[in-house]
């Protein structure tokens, strides 16, 4: 996975974040309604594969106490960089193995906009675990599927059915998307599939 995506970066082929940008009234829509069922607290959240971490700052700007993890170093000296935000706020680390990665735990959110799909069903397993073993008892889960690929980072489709497999013990409701009506005030999203889908977990 780290190679794919670092020949990626090196090339200049990263389509995911201008489809990240593309989809930012979405994402900043589900963050309202987070921090609405959270208004008198610290809100610790951790970006999964953060990348050049611009969801990272978005997080930050909004209050949250955020931080990303990636496991490509130079999408994450990058984020620094660009963010202007401290190295602390980073840790180059693999997704699947979060517990030993020294993230952290006692998390609110954990947000993947892209991550889990990127990862074959052996890496969704590892990662839904270590989320589940680092995640607050009312914590939730943001997952972004679909979106375009880019060679050399082919990584496989993922429909509510894999989340749902991976993710044992956690409830998954589709929250925008084609077909969905689990949140009528969402931002309009196109209907091409390429623009993907939007999932919401909680413990079950």
């Amino acid at each position: 996975m780290s190679i794919g995506y670092a020949t990626a970066y090196r090339a200049g082929i990263i389509p995911w974040e201008k489809a990240s940008r593309q989809d930012r009234p979405t994402l900043s829509h589900l963050l309202d309604r987070e921090e609405a069922l959270r208004p008198n607290r610290v809100r610790r959240a951790i970006d999964l594969g953060c990348g050049r971490g611009a969801n990272t700052k978005l997080l930050l700007d909004r209050g949250w106490d955020a931080m990303g993890v990636d496991n490509v170093r130079q999408a994450v000296d990058i984020a620094v960089r660009r963010n202007g935000l401290a190295d602390a706020r980073f840790v180059i680390g693999d997704v699947r193995h979060l517990v030993h990665s020294g993230v952290g735990s006692q998390f609110d959110l954990y947000l993947d906009v892209g991550c889990f799909q990127s990862l074959d069903d052996v890496g969704r397993t590892l990662m839904a675990g270590g989320v589940t073993e680092l995640a607050e008892p009312d914590a939730t889960i943001l997952i972004r599927t679909g979106g375009p690929r880019a060679w050399p980072v082919r990584p496989k489709q993922a429909v509510r059915h894999d989340i749902e497999r991976a993710y044992r013990g956690w409830t998954v409701t589709a929250v925008s998307g084609v077909g969905s009506a689990a949140d009528a005030s969402a931002p309009e999203r196109g209907s091409d599939s390429r623009s993907g889908e939007w999932f919401r977990l909680t413990r079950t």
